[in-house]
């Protein structure tokens, strides 16, 4: 729910990069360090075009990344993004509008060889606040036709997002120790999370049967689904990956460290039991739902429970089947449950999320313009009876 050529990139799949930040990344000398690790991740070469996008916040920094761009011989196009536009764009503008498609961008990115993504808006939950899902579920329906385009395109892409007080807020933290979270998952040793992930990748490949079970209730089976591949996000985009045909091979973010995957949707079955999580920005507690042959069945939530069903609502499809595994890999992040926080990062090591709706970009047959992601602390995960993570701690 961001502006649109930003969504594209900015999708559920979580890397990392070999980069150090400091909270005041974006003075002078802090800019231009992470600028040069950006492009360098990007594999930037002579001659590449580099579309760099992000909102007004991040103008320093985005002609830090700009003016890397173009030392190391590429050509660097600069988007711009504005809360102001954006939150005008899913408030004002009348509804048959929102159903135009933006194919242009299609033919844009045809020429690009690297889009690097910074943080588009400072206040992600003023954005949608109050917004009828009905819109947004226009825009995705207005965008669908890029799951089937990315992996023809050649692109590769670098995403970076910064700790703001509007996040910290959200996660119910104080700024502080919100921005100390998330920059220490940033500065991790990503080689130390290549190694770790590839164990975890590994282990689960030719898996005949997974099992997800936690203290609160979860237990569910699943199995993987003959031919799709597994992923890793290490944060090291290699040249190899670099000339990959599929587009979630050529995505890195900040802060990384993830592994994830589209397993056989029709597979899922058990209970799903998720004490605290979000719909919306607002706290949605005490959930449960079954999975029976891969749909969700008997949705129930303490709190907030009505969000989820209007959420889910104005869109069709596969919105309710199993769609999508993660299993985080950075032992730098950590999970912050206590009180009201509500902070729990997809590649913080040994966190678990389950996915429902689209999963085209994993190689996975749901088609739909929704997915949803279940937090699952503290996890167990079995594969063929062997345990990989064990009450959240990774084994491997």
């Amino acid at each position: 729910m961001r502006t649109v050529f930003a969504s594209v990139f900015r999708v559920a799949v979580f890397t990392g990069l070999l980069v150090s930040i400091s909270a005041n990344a974006q003075d002078d000398k802090g800019s231009q360090q992470l600028a040069m690790k950006l492009v360098q991740s990007g594999s930037v070469k002579t001659g590449d075009v580099v579309v760099v996008e992000g909102g007004k916040h991040m103008v320093p920094l985005m002609e830090a990344v700009a003016i890397e761009v173009q030392k190391a011989g590429g050509m660097a196009v600069m988007f711009l993004d504005s809360d102001r536009v954006t939150r005008s764009f899913y408030t004002e503008v009348p509804e048959k509008y929102l159903e135009q498609e933006p194919r242009f961008l299609g033919e844009w990115l045809k020429h690009a060889n690297v889009y690097i993504g910074l943080p588009a808006t400072e206040d992600r939950k003023g954005l949608i606040d109050g917004v009828p899902e009905t819109r947004f579920a226009k825009l995705a329906k207005a965008n669908d036709f890029f799951a089937g385009l990315l992996s023809s395109l050649p692109i590769r892409v670098v995403n970076i997002d910064f700790p703001t007080k509007q996040d910290a807020e959200i996660n119910g933290l104080e700024f502080p120790a919100y921005q100390k979270l998330v920059i220490d998952g940033v500065n991790a040793d990503y080689h130390s999370i290549s190694a770790q992930s590839n164990k975890v990748q590994l282990a689960l490949q030719n898996a005949k049967q997974i099992k997800v079970t936690s203290p609160a209730g979860t237990d569910i089976t699943f199995s993987l689904a003959p031919g799709r591949e597994i992923y890793v996000d290490d944060g090291i985009v290699t040249e190899e990956e670099t000339r990959s045909k599929v587009f979630a091979q050529r995505i890195a973010a900040l802060p990384g460290g993830n592994v994830f995957f589209a397993p056989l949707e029709t597979s899922s079955n058990g209970q799903v039991v998720v004490p605290k999580m979000q719909c919306r920005f607002a706290p949605m507690n005490d959930v449960s739902f079954e999975f029976k042959d891969g749909m969700l069945q008997n949705f129930k939530a303490g709190t907030n429970g009505e969000c989820f069903q209007q959420t889910m609502k104005p869109y069709s499809g596969s919105t309710g089947r199993f769609g999508a595994v993660w299993i985080g890999t950075n032992p730098s992040l950590r999970i912050v449950e206590e009180g009201n926080a509500n902070f729990r990062p997809f590649n913080a090591a040994g966190m678990v999320y389950l996915g429902i709706g689209e999963n085209r970009i994993y190689g996975g047959n749901n088609s739909t313009n929704l997915n949803y992601q279940f937090p699952i602390t503290n996890a167990t995960v079995e594969v063929d009876g062997k345990a990989i993570i064990k009450n959240g701690k990774l084994l491997l």
